[in-house]
């Protein structure tokens, strides 16, 4: 599956505009890598509950950023209060926090076929902690023929 083709044959707004105000989160977003190359920058491709449009101009390399970090490791990544877990610096490398100015958060690999495609974040802004299960949120049949699990 190519993410190009999958974004094609879904309403990954909708089903992010959902997932986001369900959950009761400030901000959803959802990265994906340009084409199928293991080597293909990674960019925000939809975005809910956003302040700016400026997600749309962040471009991560393989393996860096916080969707690259989660794409290349298959893990979820959670951050309870930005301001502990990371530096100034280490903030640096993470630009969709500083631009969405996100204060917690989770982040998600979508898995399909058994190969992560892509990340699910999910924040929140002005110290508001993560709503209660967010570590464990699942996205189920959410997002297309996403999973947030291999194999599931």
């Amino acid at each position: 599956m190519n993410s190009v083709i999958a974004t094609e044959y879904f309403n990954y707004q909708a089903a992010l505009n959902d997932i986001r105000e369900e959950g009761q989160f400030d901000f959803a977003a959802i990265a994906l890598p340009e084409d199928s190359s293991h080597s293909a920058v990674i960019k925000w491709k939809y975005a809910s509950g956003n302040i700016n449009n400026r997600y749309q101009l962040i471009v991560l390399r393989p393996g860096k950023g916080l969707a690259g970090l989660v794409i290349r490791t298959g893990s979820r990544m959670v951050i309870y209060d930005v301001d502990t877990a990371l530096s100034p610096n280490d903030k640096l490398g993470y630009p969709i926090v500083l631009s969405e100015a996100l204060t917690s958060m989770v982040a998600i690999p979508l898995w399909n076929n058994n190969r992560v495609y892509g990340a699910l974040l999910l924040g929140q802004r002005n110290g508001r902690p993560l709503p209660e299960g967010s570590e464990d949120f699942r996205i189920n049949d959410k997002l297309g023929s996403f999973r947030d699990e291999f194999n599931a």
